[in-house]
């Protein structure tokens, strides 16, 4: 089935004006975005949609502080971690072909794995972060780290004496369990998981502009990750390295150095975070769901449903706060006074990326930042208030 392209010629929707002044909604929204990025500086894109209908799509920034590029409509991202959602879909699409079920055992899928334990973790619990499993990496080498890939990512898991918790208990974020994952698709399918993804959904999405990092490609428009030099403390309590002490480089002629690809760990593993896009390409995946172009709305609804309770883990402090749920590659917002909000951040290196949909209201908020030192949920939830107060959240 072909999709139709979101009219992103659109740049503002106009709704009566009994539902919702569009004009002052984008006012006080860029007027939050110029706060928090300057011109000269990396920045950040964001779009806001009803359904397909854009009602804010803006830039702010620097792409790339060497050359002076600003963010514009073609910037490509690196999304982080909003990239296990499509390594969901993918596996959820193998689940509706009848070909694997999300009740089946990892003993199942990788009988070389000599632990009794593997035959108690189901596909399920890797996608829902309640596997158990321990991320053994080795971290003696940095710079193993720094290059290390997704079969060097997942080299440990055959070596695993004993899991966190049983599984399905509680909720231990982790991210080369869905390395794992990627594998299973490759079993079933005559072709390397970045073909099958790209061939089963960036190519029916028409997401022309993504694509999965690979450091021997320079892709053109993609934006450079960057950390504040200048900053001895980050004020982002937000991103999955809340609560470490942030990098920072020894004395520089600039305030903002690069940190991606070779300053940091995570950037050529592609299933758990190595996804590059633009919001434009965002929208177009959420209208592929929404319109069930890639798998059954009966699927996707078990994948937006809670799994398990993210509030007051003790196993893992990321996105863990009141009223938040995990289902299968996606969060759920459960927050008094607002309806229920499916979302995934992502963190990696200098970038932070956030997709978040109000499927009540058929609202989308695509922001992609390249720069990490900035509260994002302070950020996305003056955001919510104010669609709120305008009416678009009642």
């Amino acid at each position: 089935m072909k999709l139709h392209p979101i009219k992103l010629a659109l740049t503002l929707i106009f709704l009566s004006i009994t539902q919702i002044n569009a004009n002052d909604v984008v006012s006080q929204i860029d007027k939050l975005m110029k706060m928090r990025y300057n011109y000269d500086t990396p920045g950040a894109s964001i779009m806001i949609l009803k359904g397909d209908s854009i009602i804010m799509e803006n830039y702010y920034g620097i792409a790339d502080m060497k050359t002076g590029e600003p963010i514009t409509s073609k910037t490509r991202f690196n999304i982080a971690s909003i990239s296990k959602q499509f390594t969901v879909v993918g596996a959820l699409k193998l689940v509706a072909q009848g070909k694997i079920s999300l009740n089946d055992n990892l003993s199942h899928f990788f009988p070389e794995y000599p632990q009794p334990f593997w035959s108690k973790i189901k596909l399920w619990h890797l996608m829902s972060h309640t596997s158990g499993l321990p991320d053994d990496r080795d971290r003696r080498n940095r710079n193993a780290c720094v290059f290390a890939n997704d079969s060097v990512s997942i080299s440990y898991f055959p070596y695993i004496k004993k899991l966190r918790f049983s599984p399905g208990k509680f909720y231990d974020y982790k991210n080369p369990t869905f390395l794992l994952i990627a594998k299973i698709i490759e079993q079933f399918e005559d072709m390397e998981f970045i073909q099958f993804q790209q061939q089963n959904i960036f190519n029916p999405l028409e997401m022309n502009s993504t694509f999965y990092f690979n450091p021997n490609i320079n892709e053109p428009n993609t934006a450079h990750g960057y950390i504040n030099t200048l900053a001895t403390t980050s004020s982002n309590t937000d991103n999955d390295t809340a609560g470490k002490a942030i990098v920072i480089a020894p004395a520089s002629e600039s305030q903002w150095q690069e940190y991606d690809y070779g300053e940091e760990t995570f950037f050529a593993t592609r299933p758990d975070g190595g996804i590059y896009s633009t919001i434009s390409d965002l929208a177009r995946w959420e209208k592929g769901l929404r319109e069930n172009i890639i798998i059954p709305k009966d699927l996707l609804n078990v994948a937006y449903q809670p799994h398990i309770t993210v509030t007051g883990s003790k196993w893992s402090d990321y996105q863990n706060r009141a009223n938040t749920y995990y289902g299968l590659g996606w969060f759920i917002d459960k927050s008094p006074g607002f309806p229920i909000k499916i979302y995934h951040t992502g963190d990696n290196g200098g970038f932070q990326a956030y997709l978040a949909k109000y499927p009540q209201h058929d609202i989308t908020i695509i922001i992609l930042e390249n720069r990490n030192d900035n509260d994002r949920w302070s950020l996305v939830t003056a955001i919510d208030e104010i669609l709120k107060r305008n009416g678009l959240l009642e």
